[in-house]
């Protein structure tokens, strides 16, 4: 963060130490009460920023498709959810947001500022803040009480499908009346630019996301989860 700011004028300077005081109080940490505590903490903040920028790298590999491109990055957001669960997603959005929102570059076609949001596809970033908490919800009921495994189990992985498909569908119900409303066509019309050019990327992108789910949220929870190993003091192992 300190190289982007001294990239760009001393106005949006402030304008990003306003965001970082935000993010903090977006970020699902708890109270530092023990090295264990802060070391919890220090991961989730890893987890975040790396989905964060996984979401802002999804921005410039875009194929243009009409006014909505397809991107990369909700498979991102949804990977957000289902491998850090519903809050670890809901940051790592609301970070990505915050940062174009201030006129970063980081949405699609590299552009940035909160004008974006007033655009055809503003209905569809919006959507993300519902989408990757969606996402983490169902994938936090499938792994809700059941034991570490190195690999997801039947029930997981139908909680991990679930939360894909239902994110997705959301994405649309939120974008797509935002669409109409912001180019003012019919819904008929609505649909052609906003939908039905995006159901073929959608179903593969909706298929990695499902195996990478299987694959490492196991490993990501416990990660996030997983209680922090204290070492043994000096004293005690020379005793």
């Amino acid at each position: 963060m300190p190289a982007v700011i001294l990239a760009y004028p001393s106005r949006k300077a402030g304008h990003c130490k306003h965001a970082i005081h935000l993010l903090f109080t977006i970020v699902p940490i708890h109270g530092i009460d023990s090295p264990q505590e802060a070391c919890m903490n220090l991961r989730r903040i890893i987890i975040i920023a790396v989905f964060a920028a996984l979401i802002v790298a999804g921005s410039y590999i875009a194929i243009p498709v009409g006014p909505v491109p397809v991107t990369l990055q909700t498979a991102f957001v949804l990977l957000a959810g289902i491998l850090g669960g519903r809050a670890i997603g809901l940051a790592a959005v609301a970070v990505y947001l915050v940062l174009g929102a201030i006129g970063l570059p980081v949405f699609s076609g590299g552009i940035g500022g909160f004008a974006h949001f007033a655009g055809p596809t503003g209905g569809f970033l919006i959507s993300w803040l519902l989408v990757a908490p969606f996402a983490g919800f169902c994938a936090d009921t499938g792994f809700a009480g059941g034991k570490t495994h190195e690999t997801t189990t039947t029930r997981q992985l139908v909680w991990i499908i679930l939360g894909t498909v239902g994110a997705t569908v959301i994405q649309y119900l939120v974008g797509l009346p935002y669409l109409k409303l912001i180019l003012g066509i019919e819904w008929s019309r609505a649909l052609v630019v906003g939908l039905v050019p995006f159901i073929p990327g959608d179903l593969i992108k909706m298929i990695a996301v499902v195996i990478l789910g299987n694959l490492f949220a196991p490993q990501v929870r416990q990660f996030l989860h997983s209680p922090v190993q204290e070492e043994p003091d000096a004293e005690e192992t020379g005793s």
